[in-house]
């Protein structure tokens, strides 16, 4: 009887314990995807800005030094650098997010999709708890039962006794 209590309990611990460390790693790949893709979203900023402003650069230049053609091209790469930033900046998620949640994880593709994991394993985790508490009280009001049996058979031995 005590076997089965204490391996009941154990399970229930192992169970709560994998719960709780789903939770963890769904959070922590929500975390480290968000700020990876976030560094990300940041580095090809500045590097699109760096590289626009050498050619508007060479642009002003050029155009400033003899007029020829050679600005209007460095113009129109420079604007396609700007429409660069601006994609960049409109598909951040799509771009930078998601791979790392892909990366991080086989299962889940999106961010929402990984929400309704993250969801999913606290529910389980809680799910777990309850129950872990249910066979401590259980376990508790049984002892006590068998505690109050004893000690009124004790009593009622000693009293016999006693007399």
């Amino acid at each position: 009887m005590e076997n089965e209590i204490l391996e009941q309990l154990k399970n229930e611990l192992t169970d709560y314990g994998k719960s709780m460390g789903e939770v963890g790693r769904l959070r922590l790949i929500g975390i480290v995807s968000r700020v990876l893709g976030l560094f990300l979203l940041i580095f090809t900023l500045v590097l699109c800005v760096l590289a626009l402003f050498s050619f508007g650069a060479v642009a002003a230049i050029d155009a400033m030094s003899a007029c020829m053609p050679v600005w209007a091209a460095a113009l129109i790469i420079g604007c396609v650098y700007i429409v660069l930033i601006i994609i960049a900046i409109a598909f951040y998620k799509p771009l930078f997010i998601h791979p790392f949640i892909k990366l991080l994880s086989k299962e889940i593709q999106t961010e929402e999709e990984l929400a309704l994991k993250t969801m999913e394993a606290e529910h389980q985790a809680e799910l777990q708890s309850v129950r872990m508490e249910c066979h401590v009280e259980n376990a508790t009001r049984e002892l006590n039962f068998y505690m109050n049996l004893f000690s009124r058979v004790w009593n009622l031995i000693t009293g016999k006794i006693r007399k």
